[in-house]
């Protein structure tokens, strides 16, 4: 029986295999069920630190809105503690501002103090209602329900809510809502010539139904039975009840009934807006999934509601599924699983060429156990993660470099039983050998990735879910390479039948290939670069300097959040303020006719019979604002990508009179703001609007840029109200004029009702065909204090002038914001908006005094994440310097190893120029996992080579023994990194088009950084020598023939 030679965990482990086993069955056991239990989302939940202001005021022009709103909230608020900016945009009827707090300020602070300096302001406009202010959360529909049919829009929406109702009793559903509804309402509508011939104004009227239709508790009687309630019961809800309101009794008793002199419509609000599925009326149904709740069991759960309803719909009504988020989840969720089962097969098959076939079993089954023990914790109420689109490109990445760990020390396991025959005591010598270096490389690898964690902004979502995942399963490779493989390793019996002893057989002609090349190839290379060191080295710089040049030279272009096209594409549409109704309707059928065309000219042109649209939407949300959301066939039922369909369909698109905005977007996930967004800010409108006018025209001139927006407002037509001073002899003041006005043309809101779950305005007002006809402005008389009618012309004089339709103010201040979409795979946003700054706006400010200007949109939050990850990445950096230092036990061999780390991107670098892809965030992610490995293996080297120093060898023999040494564990890591990622390169789906690049980046680095392990790092030992030396005026200790070049 062997005796335990050492002490400490790892023998430990290794001799008492049971506890061994026992922990990885604990570990399996709890991530599997912690795998079955996980929440699946789209996306982690996102903290938006902004606060919303939203405050209606019905029927106001944007001036007014300002005037009575915003410039009151801004007053309110500009001395309010952690507000970095403030910015407002008045519309007709709405004011909406949006405050983005400091970095690291109290939320809950500030919503409180933003609550009570909103509350404090006395007087709003009598017809504005109270703002709103909340902080928003990205929810996304777990799908869509699409209810369409040729049925009225009553019926329609009657069945929409009740479906709602129905969703909501599944228990995989709590929030479902109905969309593109109008709201119901009670229109009563009264002609001019009859209010005046029964001597009423629309404002009685209004009164008088708010006073007659109500239900008012009037206490209680109490009796020896008890308390019996009394009411006044006369609430009117439906059209009938409203009509019999009695607005006059007569002397003779005869009664004048509201229905008697007024239309009652019971219907919807008075808007043009409308809704069409696949060219039929429709309503939408999203259902959401709910904090814990799983969006794979919930639009589960929709599904089957649709499938039970297929026979119960009425006759020519459709429910369809579209906008399934979760499509794109199981896809993710599936080719990691895939990736991940043909990535572990490949580790298993290199390892098994070069090691034991039972040692590489071992090593593989690494894989399942660190990810269930990631699993384990990242469900647990301390990190409280997802598994979503963004936690699974954590667990692709770490798929290449999880096993390293145990790489290492089962080689080292292997080679010393190899040499020495297998045994407990061998095993646990050969892991004892590397495991200080290897737990200190795997650490300094925990190190790189532990900035993810702590970036600023909302793109922070990106880095830390895959943080989290990284940083977990690499902490279970610790455990898992040092407690759980040794005592696998240990008690492996040696092969024994004629399949095994033949795979042996192979491993022993392989491993002899690899020594001879060892020894004839790479030792004879190794002694020529470290003779040559300085010349080594200088040849490893030009190729970084070569790097650089293709980056800034843009060869290899950088988007920190490149486009990842899905199969949705949506068009928002507005119109000049101005346009007749039916000029939008036209412009919708214009875009949705275009798509038909160009789908087949397509088929036409390529000579197939291959469906581009699966489903399409079609808004119109009132006068000038529409969108068209399309859902296009699956990528593997068409052979065009959605980049080209989009561009397509632009150009098939053509003009569209009248529009303002006309944009095609796609995007495969949140979006963060306009690729490229300036703030201009200047006191005088007419200034602005110029200035505007100008950076819209140089944004033109650049390829790739387009859905250019002007965000300075257009000028409309409106009709000023002057009070004539005959009025003032009547007692008529601006208040009556106006109150009057409004009452005809928007309305007199009388009162809102409850109807079951819907709140119902009842709006009294002037006939449609009268509130669309200047015209009755004219024939209008206007009521006295004294009660007396006069025509309004005698009290008010009617003006034409230019009012504005939307007013943007930022930081106090009137302000504009000019953005712009950029076709990543053409240009690079950043350098647009640098070459901006650079070129265009100091003509700006030159030719516009006063003019100031800022970056807003994507850009601001990419330059918050670039500036979080640099003070990060500069603390990593130390704390992997000690890291290093601590298993080297020196100040300057920690910088040979870090010194490795810029020249480990070069890989990456070539890798993203070879394929074509753009260096972006997930390539960034790559790097960091690249460079733990570079460093992992380099400190491994390091330290072989100084033990070789310590048992007396001299620093050349102790170099070039260690890289002989160390080449088969090196170049196991390096292939089976390779090999594990080789899937996800070759993968060419959509799903997989944002994690390539990360791919990339760790799979060609690998390649280079095995060159760098191999021949810089002796290098650059050597040269720490010649440094020491030079130091200590001393180099009579380094034979003539080793001297530097």
């Amino acid at each position: 029986m062997d005796t335990q030679p050492r002490k400490g965990i790892i023998a430990w482990f290794a001799y008492n295999p049971v506890a061994a086993n026992l922990l990885m069955l604990v570990i399996i056991a709890v991530g599997l069920g912690s795998a079955f239990s996980i929440q699946r989302s789209m996306f982690p939940a996102v903290d938006f630190d902004i606060v919303f202001i939203d405050a209606p005021y019905p029927g106001a022009a944007p001036e007014e809105v300002e005037q009575g709103i915003v410039l009151k909230i801004e007053e309110a608020i500009n001395d309010v503690d952690g507000i970095k900016r403030v910015e407002s945009d008045s519309r007709e009827s709405m004011a909406r501002i949006m405050i983005e707090p400091n970095e690291g300020a109290d939320m809950t602070k500030l919503l409180d103090d933003i609550q009570n300096r909103v509350d404090g302001i006395a007087h709003f406009p009598e017809e504005a209602e109270r703002p709103i202010i909340s902080q928003p959360d990205m929810q996304f529909p777990a799908l869509t329900l699409q209810l369409s049919g040729n049925i009225n829009e009553r019926s329609m929406k009657s069945l929409a809510d009740q479906m709602r109702r129905d969703l909501l009793s599944y228990p995989a559903i709590s929030a479902a809502s109905v969309v593109g509804a109008r709201d119901y309402e009670i229109a009563i509508e009264i002609s001019e010539q009859l209010l005046r011939e029964y001597h009423l104004t629309l404002g009685d009227i209004a009164n008088i139904i708010a006073a007659s239709s109500l239900d008012l508790p009037a206490g209680s009687v109490q009796t020896d039975n008890g308390d019996i309630m009394l009411r006044t019961v006369g609430q009117a809800y439906v059209q009938q009840d409203f009509e019999k309101i009695v607005l006059k009794t007569h002397p003779d008793g005869t009664r004048l009934l509201l229905g008697d002199i007024a239309t009652v419509i019971d219907g919807f609000e008075d808007s043009s807006g409308f809704s069409r599925f696949d060219g039929k009326y429709s309503l939408g149904i999203n259902v959401f999934a709910m904090g814990s709740q799983d969006i794979i069991e919930t639009a589960d759960a929709a599904k089957a509601y649709v499938a039970e309803s297929a026979g119960r719909l009425p006759n020519g009504v459709r429910l369809d599924v579209w906008n399934d988020s979760t499509y794109y989840l199981k896809g993710r969720l599936s080719m990691m699983m895939k990736n991940l089962a043909m990535g572990a097969l490949l580790v298993f098959v290199i390892l098994a060429l070069f090691l034991e076939i039972k040692l590489a079993f071992w090593v593989m089954l690494g894989i399942p156990v660190c990810f269930l023990g990631a699993m384990a914790v990242i469900n647990t109420p301390y990190i409280d993660s997802t598994l979503d689109l963004l936690s699974s490109f954590g667990f692709i990445l770490v798929l290449g470099i999880v096993v390293d760990d145990a790489i290492i020390m089962g080689e080292s396991a292997y080679s010393e039983t190899e040499q020495h025959g297998h045994s407990i005591e061998n095993v646990v010598t050969g892991v004892y050998r590397v495991a200080t270096p290897a737990t200190f490389g795997v650490l300094t690898t925990i190190c790189a990735f532990m900035p993810t964690l702590f970036i600023d902004g909302v793109f922070s979502v990106f880095p830390e879910a895959v943080g989290w995942v990284v940083l977990l399963c690499l902490a279970f490779s610790l455990v898992e390479s040092k407690w759980i493989l040794p005592a696998h390793l240990a008690h492996s019996k040696p092969a024994t039948n004629k399949f095994l002893l033949m795979i042996d057989h192979l491993q022993e002609y392989i491993n002899a290939g690899l020594k001879s090349f060892v020894e004839q190839r790479y030792q004879p290379f190794m002694l020529r670069c470290v003779r040559n060191r300085y010349t080594t080295l200088g040849f490893f710089f030009s190729l970084l300097i070569l790097c650089g040049g293709l980056i800034s030279g843009g060869v290899v272009r950088t988007i920190l959040a490149p486009d990842t096209p899905g199969e949705y594409l949506t068009v928002e549409l507005r119109m000049a303020q101005g346009v007749p109704e039916e000029r939008t309707l036209q412009a919708v059928n214009q875009i949705a006719n275009a798509f038909h065309r160009m789908e087949e000219n397509y088929q036409l042109m390529s000579g197939r019979d291959e469906d581009l649209l699966a489903h399409m939407a079609s808004y119109v949300f009132d006068r000038i604002n529409g969108r068209l959301d399309v859902e296009l066939t699956k990528e593997d039922e068409r052979r065009i990508t959605t980049r080209e369909v989009q561009e397509m369909w632009r150009k098939e698109v053509g003009l569209i009179h009248g529009a303002e905005i006309f944009a095609i977007s796609s995007a495969d996930g949140p979006e963060f703001g306009a690729d490229i967004a300036f703030d201009l800010i200047h006191k005088d409108f007419d200034v602005l609007r110029l200035a505007a006018a100008d950076l819209e025209e140089a944004l033109t001139h650049y390829s790739g840029v387009y859905d250019i927006r002007n965000g300075v407002s257009d000028t409309a037509d409106e009709f000023h109200l002057d009070i004539l001073p005959e009025a003032e002899s009547l007692g008529l003041t601006r208040f009556d004029l106006a109150s009057q006005v409004r009452h005809a043309f928007y309305g007199a809101e009388a009162q809102r009702i409850q109807r079951g779950i819907d709140e119902i305005k009842v709006m009294v007002r002037y006939p449609r065909v009268d509130r669309e006809n200047v015209a009755s402005l004219n024939n209008m008389f206007i009521r006295t204090p004294a009660g007396d009618e006069v025509p309004f012309d005698s009290v008010a004089r009617l003006e034409v002038k230019q009012g504005l339709l939307k007013s943007t103010r930022i930081n106090y201040q009137r302000a504009a914001e000019i953005t712009a979409e950029a076709n990543k795979a053409m240009v690079e946003p950043d350098k647009v908006i640098r070459d901006v700054e650079a070129n265009t706006m100091p003509d700006l400010k030159e030719k516009y005094p006063g003019l100031e200007y800022s970056i807003s949109g994507a850009a601001d939050e990419e330059a918050k994440v670039a500036v979080s990850m640099t003070v990060g990445f500069a603390l990593a950096l130390f704390g992997i310097y000690a890291l290093l230092a601590i298993p080297t036990k020196s100040y300057l061999q920690p910088l040979i190893i870090m010194g490795v780390i810029p020249f480990g991107m070069i890989g990456a670098v070539f890798g993203h120029w070879i394929t074509g892809y753009a260096i972006s965030m997930m390539s960034l992610m790559g790097v960091i996992a690249l460079s733990g490995v570079v460093v992992n293996d380099s400190l491994i080297l390091v330290d072989f080579v100084n033990k070789s120093i310590a048992e007396g060898k001299d620093r050349y023999t102790a170099v070039t023994d260690a890289g002989m040494r160390r080449f088969r564990a090196i170049l196991l890591t390096s292939l089976t990194t390779f090999f594990g990622l080789a899937p996800m390169l070759l993968e060419t789906s959509t799903q997989a088009e944002m994690i390539v690049p990360m791919a990339i980046s760790l799979a060609f680095g690998i390649v280079f950084a095995t060159v760098i392990t191999l021949l810089l790092i002796p290098s650059l030992y050597m040269i720490l020598d010649d440094f020491k030396r030079w130091r200590l005026r001393d180099a009579s200790a380094l034979p003539a023939d080793l001297a530097a070049d």
